[in-house]
C-alpha cells in the first residue's frame, strides 16, 4: 500500500526539524559534547531495548510499571549528578530541581500529543479523531492522584526532604501493587485491540533478539533474563561512567548559548535521556495500541513523581553526610506548581478513557508555550489550573469524565 503524499510530507518536516535541532545544538555541545551526548542516547536506547525484552515474561499491568521505572533510570544517573554537584557546590543549588521538573514536564506535555500524532497520521489500523482506553487501564490512571497529592504537599511546606522519600517510594509500589492485583484479576478482559491489531515490521536489533529469546512459538525466560541483563548492565555502566561529564557539558553549552542553566539543564538533558519512553511509546502507536502507548507514558510520570523525587534527597543527604533536604527557591516552587498543574490538567483529559485531537492540540500550545516564553510560568500555570477547573466542575456538576473514577468504585462493571 502507498504511502499517501500528506505522511511523506509530514516526515520530512519531522526530519528536517529535528536535522536543524541537533545541528544548533551540536553547535554550542562542540565534538566532546556531541559524543557524550550520543552515549548517554545510545546508553538509554540499550536500556530501553532491556526493559522491552522483560514485557515478554512479566504480567502486563506489572510489566508497565517496571518498563517504565527502567525506561526512566537514565534520568536518575543525570539527576544524582546534578543533586551530587548541588550538594558541594551551593550556588548550583538553584539547578539541583531542573532536570527532574524538565523530565516532568516533557512527559506530561509532549509525551501524550506526541503518541496521538504518531498514532493517527502514521499507525496503519483504522483511525478516529480520539484515541479510546480500555476500562481496565483506568487503574493505571487513577494513581496518578496519589502521586500528584503528595508533590502538593511538597509545595505547600517549600521543600523536599529525607522524609519525604518514605512517602514517595510507599505511594509508588502500592500504586504498583494495586495496578498489578487489579489487572491480574480482570486478566481475562484484555483489550481486542492489544491482541489482533496489525504490527509493524520490527527492526533488525528487535529480529535479533526475538530469535534469541523465542525458541520454538515460546518465550524463553531464562534467555530473555540474560539478554534484559545485559542491555540493562551495559546501558547502566555507560550512563554511570558519563552522567557527570554530560552534565558538565550541558552548562559549558548553557552559558556558550547565552541560556539559563536551570531551563537548559531542565529539556536538553531529559530530551536525550527519555528516548526510551519516546521509542517505546513510538513503537505502541505505530502498532495501533495508542492506549498502551499512553499507559507507558502515565506510567514513567508515576516513577518520575514519586521515586525520581523520592531520590533528589536521598541523594542530597548521601553527599552531605546527613539527613537533610532541599528548601526551594521562588524559581523551585513555581516550576513544582507548573509541574502539578500541568498533571492536574492531563488527569482530568484521561478520566474520560479518551484523549481527543482538540484536547491534544490544547496540551501541545501549552506545552509550546511553555517551552518557547518559560518566563511566563506564572501565566501559564494559572491557565492549566483554570482548564483543571471548568473539567472539575464539567465532573461534579454534569457527570461528565467519571469513567476512571466509576470503574475504580464499582470494578464489576468493567
Amino acid at each position: 500500500m502507498q504511502t499517501p503524499t500528506f505522511i511523506k510530507v509530514l516526515k520530512l518536516i519531522t526530519f528536517t526539524f529535528l536535522a536543524v535541532a541537533v545541528l544548533a545544538l551540536g553547535y554550542y555541545l562542540k565534538l566532546k559534547g556531541v559524543i557524550i551526548s550520543a552515549v548517554i542516547i545510545f546508553a538509554a536506547v540499550l536500556i530501553g531495548y532491556g526493559a522491552e525484552v522483560l514485557e515478554l515474561v512479566l504480567p502486563s499491568g506489572v510489566a508497565l510499571a517496571i518498563v517504565a521505572l527502567l525506561q526512566i533510570s537514565p534520568e536518575f544517573f543525570v539527576e544524582w549528578a546534578t543533586v551530587k554537584k548541588a550538594a558541594f557546590d551551593p550556588a548550583f543549588l538553584h539547578n539541583a530541581m531542573a532536570n527532574l521538573y524538565g523530565a516532568n514536564k516533557l512527559l506530561v506535555g509532549f509525551g501524550p500529543p506526541l503518541v496521538f500524532f504518531v498514532y493517527y497520521f502514521f499507525s496503519p489500523t483504522k483511525k478516529e479523531n480520539y484515541i479510546k482506553f480500555h476500562a481496565i487501564k483506568s487503574y493505571s490512571v487513577f494513581v496518578m492522584i496519589f502521586g500528584i497529592a503528595y508533590n502538593f504537599i511538597i509545595y505547600l511546606k517549600n521543600s523536599l526532604m529525607w522524609y519525604d522519600s518514605i512517602v514517595l517510594i510507599a505511594i509508588y509500589f502500592g500504586s504498583v501493587f494495586f495496578i498489578g492485583r487489579m489487572e491480574l484479576h480482570y486478566s481475562k478482559l484484555k483489550p481486542s485491540a492489544q491482541e489482533d491489531g496489525p504490527e509493524l515490521e520490527d527492526s533488525a536489533v528487535e529480529k535479533l533478539i526475538h530469535k534469541f529469546v523465542i525458541v520454538g512459538e515460546k518465550v524463553n525466560a531464562y534467555r530473555a533474563y540474560i539478554a534484559s541483563f545485559i542491555f540493562l548492565a551495559t546501558g547502566g555502566a555507560l550512563l554511570v561512567g558519563f552522567a557527570e561529564e554530560f552534565l558538565e557539558c550541558l552548562l559549558h553549552a548553557a552559558t556558550a548559548a547565552g541560556v539559563s542553566t536551570f531551563i537548559f539543564i531542565g529539556y536538553v538533558a531529559p530530551f536525550m535521556s527519555e528516548f526510551p519512553e519516546k521509542l517505546v511509546a513510538i513503537g505502541y502507536a505505530m502498532k495501533g495500541h495508542a492506549d498502551t502507548a499512553m499507559v507507558n507514558f502515565l506510567s514513567s510520570i508515576l516513577a518520575q513523581l514519586t521515586l525520581l523525587t523520592a531520590m533528589v534527597p536521598l541523594a542530597y543527604s548521601y553527599y552531605k553526610g546527613t539527613p537533610t533536604g532541599i528548601v526551594f527557591d521562588a524559581v523551585q516552587s513555581q516550576e513544582l506548581l507548573l509541574v502539578i498543574a500541568m498533571m492536574l490538567y492531563s488527569l482530568m483529559l484521561f478520566l474520560d478513557l479518551k484523549f481527543t485531537i482538540r484536547e491534544t492540540i490544547m496540551a501541545l500550545g501549552l506545552f509550546i508555550w511553555q517551552f518557547v516564553m518559560p518566563e511566563s510560568r506564572d501565566t501559564v500555570t494559572k491557565v492549566y489550573f483554570v482548564l483543571f477547573l471548568s473539567y472539575f466542575l464539567e465532573m461534579v456538576l454534569e457527570k461528565r469524565h467519571t469513567d476512571v473514577i466509576e470503574t475504580v468504585i464499582k470494578p464489576k462493571d468493567i
